[in-house]
């Protein structure tokens, strides 16, 4: 689905996140262009992607759906077993459970939100180990994301 889209100048989009105390949660959709605070697929879909999702069969058990991505998976990936999830945090979620043992020390750069709380929930000890640049949106440092300070 296509819709019309309203393109907020610098000022409005200051004035916006400081209404909404610079938080991005709090930000009103409409004044967001470009949303790059989730994966859950905020873009619009093409015409295949609508006809696959009006054809599908969304059963809540064995659906034909399910058995075509298993096929993919196991095509494609060569996996024996999947377990499909409705979004990534779903899929971390499950992840941290099985992976991350009390204590494990977890490395990251700019977590995701979900990500740092599953990783805790599972008993992990997260660590953001980015350089101090990486907090100034202005910044070009070519280095952003590489380990060369523990801030």
């Amino acid at each position: 689905m296509v819709e019309l889209l309203k393109m907020n100048n610098r000022k409005q989009r200051t004035k916006a996140i400081k209404e909404a105390g610079y938080n991005t949660f709090l930000l009103k959709s409409e004044d967001v262009y470009i949303d790059l605070l989730t994966d859950s697929g905020t873009n619009s879909m093409s015409d295949r992607q609508w006809g696959a999702f009006m054809t599908g069969d969304e059963a809540y058990a064995g659906s034909k759906s399910f058995y075509k991505l298993e096929k993919a998976i196991r095509q494609f990936y060569g996996y024996k077993y999947i377990i499909p999830t409705h979004q990534g945090r779903a899929a971390e979620n499950i992840l941290s459970k099985i992976l991350i043992k009390k204590g494990d020390v977890i490395p990251g750069n700019m977590y995701f939100t979900t990500t740092r709380l599953h990783q805790e929930l599972a008993g992990g000890q997260f660590f953001d180990i980015i350089i101090n640049e990486a907090h100034d949106p202005f910044s070009e440092h070519p280095l952003k994301e590489i380990l060369t300070s523990t801030s």
